[in-house]
Formats: C-alpha cells, sequence, structure tokens
C-alpha cells in the first residue's frame, strides 16, 4: 500500500494593490490600470464599481478601461 502523500506548500496569493502595466494604448481609458493580481484586480474592479466607475470598450484598441465617476460640486 503506497504512503498518503504529504500535501505541498499553500500559496495564497494577494496583497498588492500596485497597478500592473499600462496598455500601449494612449486613450485616457487606460489611465486608471487595476494591480496586477488575479484576486486583487477583482476586488478593486468590485470596489470601483460601488464608487460608481464604469468600464468601457476602447474604440481605438477595442479593450476595455476604467472611467472615473464624474464628480459634481454643490
Amino acid at each position: 500500500m503506497p504512503e498518503p502523500q504529504q500535501p505541498g506548500p499553500l500559496f495564497l496569493c494577494g496583497g498588492s494593490e500596485e497597478p500592473g502595466p499600462r496598455d500601449e494604448c494612449p486613450n485616457a481609458l487606460h489611465d486608471h490600470p487595476l494591480p496586477s493580481g488575479y484576486t486583487d484586480a477583482f476586488e478593486a474592479a468590485g470596489a470601483r464599481t460601488r464608487k460608481g466607475w464604469h468600464s468601457r470598450r476602447c474604440p481605438d484598441c477595442n479593450l476595455y478601461g476604467w472611467v472615473p465617476p464624474l464628480t459634481t460640486t454643490t
């Protein structure tokens, strides 16, 4: 009977809020890149959506980028 295998190391991803690389496209949609890690990007995207940000497709490169919410001063 084979011996039970020991579990390998457990790696948790996340914890880096540094933005990932900016796309080569000069359109302003790409001025706000998400963090480079998958989990961090998912959480940052959710936070942006809750704060009124919108994700739009870039007319120049066809990739998605972020539009910050409009701010009004009253």
